[in-house]
């Protein structure tokens, strides 16, 4: 072959190689630029978001919006950490485009993006639905990795679906991919201060009682100690209420599929000074531990709130039971008996906001059986022999 001819061919070869790169890159102008949004229109829509699907290999949750919170689809609809379901779409809404990545599926599992079906996969699928569109943003997540200079962010890899583009976003979009892990896991949630009393019943009847004469007192009593003995150890009793008060669940389900008829668990009943009675019972269910919960108001629980005479700057305040404050004060016409100041420290609520809160926890908790951590069960479940000690 001449050299002329040759030399023709090896043009005609570059041209069609340097055609085919451009046919196989888009052009830069429909690129997204660096520090644009991911989903430009989801910002406008977050307040219509009505569900949220979070799908990894091995898992499903769905996150759905009810008429006044968010529920758990997977936990019979149990009510969601609205926060993390927040953090969630916001995050989605708000991350950034670093640069684009490769284009490659051969290269995809590098970067962890993925099909969620295929074998390996780590790939996390998010779709976020209003009630005009099902898919308001559908996003495969990858790896991810604290950003650079800024450690609140993450570097992430993600790519749509429909999509071969791979891309290296920046944002914050923790993803919890388990259904137990999106529940609002408070479910009591009281000051130690308001507690009077707590009162706990044993399967085989004894009883626990450990109490304090008022709301300031810092360390509660245990009721009738045989003689010869004393309180092994303080914090134990205050923490038979220190749990009570603060209690938190690992799992839930509906209470007809707990067996609470058995009672193979403890009775807790907590009274507070403003009127609240809680009552806990617990069942044991192969090697867990679920309670259930409800509330009442009684006025008979109630003590007065504890108040200060006012009094004018510079006058003396007599000391009760002193000769001049024996002495009646005679009003002028027209003058009105002055009210007496309730501490600004109290930590006491009034009637009326008790019942509210009474109301609304029997709202949460009616119907609902709670896994609860087994040490805190074991926290204010103690025998009145595992709180004293022999004196020596």
């Amino acid at each position: 072959m001449k050299a002329k001819t040759l030399g023709i061919l090896a043009a005609i070869t570059i041209v069609g190689i340097v055609a085919a790169i451009f046919v196989n890159q888009e052009p830069a102008s429909q690129l997204p630029s660096s520090g644009e949004l991911l989903f430009p229109q989801l910002l406008s829509v977050v307040n219509d978001v009505n569900e949220v699907v979070v799908a990894t290999k091995d898992q499903t949750v769905t996150l759905v919006r009810g008429e006044k919170t968010w529920g758990v689809k997977e936990k019979a609809g149990y009510r969601a950490d609205v926060e993390k379901v927040k953090q969630t779409i916001i995050g989605l809404a708000e991350l950034r485009i670093l640069e684009p990545k490769t284009k490659n599926p051969e290269l995809y599992d590098r970067l962890g993006l993925q099909n969620k079906e295929q074998e390996g996969s780590l790939s996390t699928t998010v779709t976020v639905k209003t009630p005009n569109n099902p898919e308001a943003a559908l996003v495969i997540v990858g790896n991810q990795r604290p950003a650079k200079g800024n450690p609140r962010m993450s570097d992430i890899y993600v790519r749509k679906p429909v999509d071969p583009q791979t891309w290296l976003v920046i944002g914050n979009l923790p993803l919890e991919k388990v259904a137990g892990e999106w529940l609002d896991k408070e479910i009591t949630a009281l000051t130690t201060k308001r507690v009077h009393r707590v009162t706990i019943t044993h399967p085989g009847g004894e009883t626990l009682l450990v109490s304090k004469d008022k709301p300031e007192d810092l360390d509660f009593l245990l009721d009738s100690i045989p003689a010869g003995f004393k309180v092994a150890s303080q914090f134990n009793v205050n923490n038979v209420v220190g749990t009570l008060v603060q209690l938190s669940l690992e799992d839930v389900k509906k209470e007809q599929g707990v067996n609470f008829q058995g009672h193979s668990g403890v009775t807790a009943v907590l009274e507070t000074f403003d009127g609240l009675r809680l009552q806990v019972e617990t069942a044991k269910e192969e090697d867990k531990i679920f309670g259930k919960f409800s509330a009442e108001f009684d006025p008979t629980l109630v003590r007065p709130v504890d108040v200060t005479p006012s009094s004018k700057k510079g006058e003396q305040v007599p000391a009760p039971g002193s000769a001049q404050d024996e002495k009646p004060t005679a009003l002028k016409e027209g003058d009105q008996p002055s009210e007496p100041s309730p501490k600004e420290d109290s930590v006491l609520k009034k009637p009326e906001e008790v019942q509210k809160e009474i109301a609304a926890l029997n709202q949460r908790v009616q119907g609902w059986a709670y896994e609860l951590p087994k040490f805190r069960v074991e926290n204010f479940s103690k025998l009145k022999k595992d709180l004293i000690a022999k004196i020596p």
